[in-house]
């Protein structure tokens, strides 16, 4: 982490970006390390912070109380309540997210992150892979819990890894939602991810690619107007679930980001998002392989 440094803009950044600045002071510092500074609020130009578009001039002063390298990023290895390993052999392992937890470091120097005990159990994956997922093949929401597929060697780290840009890495989810289903139905509609927090359905246009549809199969109702469904995808956008079903009718239980005015009760405290089951192709023996997460309580079927 480098910490407390003082910059006067020579003449020839007058003009520039301070983001732009930043990063060509810094080339080997992370273009979001730079990010998470100025939005909170390390960064200041003049005693003031200022936003990444701030446009510098000749002799300003550029004060960084803090900068996160790229190791600052790498999942801290630690304990994580709740974790769990549903499966694991010398090639891949399937671990079980708790809810309430991030998939990957968000901020620099994190702990409590599904990655981080990935790192604790086996420390070689920071070898293989050093990005804040390390060799993770899935992520999670925070709020949803369930299976995660990691490689635990780097041939099986790029045999899974092509696996996953071919849509074969299939997932399934249960999900508590809001109406009645009462039929099996493929959701189609394409989705636009790029930029914020919140995807964007068009229900006027399918997605060509069966890949990024859900298909959604009743389990059954469970009363108060809602159904236990199961919903399967397998090269999935962000919130693409949470998204399709929202926008089909059927918002899930506690999505307070897709749900129009999402109910109070029980039931409502959590996401009702699980990832009950991961299938792909053993990476040593190309056999397929199946493993299963158990939902917790609050998903009791009927």
């Amino acid at each position: 982490m480098l910490t407390l440094q003082s910059l006067e803009v020579p003449h020839g950044a007058s003009g520039i970006r301070l983001d732009r600045f930043l990063r060509d002071r810094f080339p080997g510092v992370p273009s979001r390390s730079v990010r998470f500074a100025i939005e909170g609020g390390a960064v200041r130009v003049g005693g003031a912070a200022s936003p990444k578009g701030r446009i510098l001039r000749e002799r300003e002063i550029v004060t960084v109380a803090s900068l996160a390298e790229g190791s600052d990023w790498l999942p801290v290895p630690s304990d994580l309540p709740g974790a769990s390993v549903a499966y694991e052999d010398p090639h891949v392992a399937v671990l079980c997210k708790p809810q309430n937890v991030h998939t990957e470091p968000q901020r620099p120097l994190e702990a409590g992150t599904l990655s981080g005990y990935l790192r604790k159990l086996h420390p070689e994956v920071a070898e293989i892979a050093a990005a804040p997922g390390l060799t993770l093949l899935t992520r999670l929401d925070f709020s949803t819990s369930g299976a995660v597929p990691a490689a635990l060697t780097a041939q099986a780290w790029t045999f899974l890894r092509h696996e996953r840009e071919m849509g074969a890495i299939g997932k399934r989810y249960l999900c508590l939602v809001e109406g009645d289903v009462p039929e099996p139905i493929p959701i189609d509609y394409a989705i636009e991810s790029a930029g914020g927090g919140t995807v964007r359905v068009r229900k006027e246009s399918a997605d060509p690619d069966p890949c990024r549809w859900t298909w959604i199969e009743p389990v059954g109702c469970v009363g108060d107007g809602r159904t236990l469904v199961r919903a399967t995808i397998s090269r999935g956008r962000r919130h693409q679930i949470r998204a399709h079903l929202a926008a089909a009718g059927y918002p899930i239980v506690g999505d307070r980001r897709y749900a129009a005015v999402p109910k109070e009760g029980p039931g409502n405290t959590r996401l009702m998002l699980h990832a009950e089951e991961v299938t792909f192709r053993h990476p040593a023996t190309g056999e397929p392989l199946r493993v299963v997460c158990p939902p917790g309580p609050e998903f009791t079927e009927p």
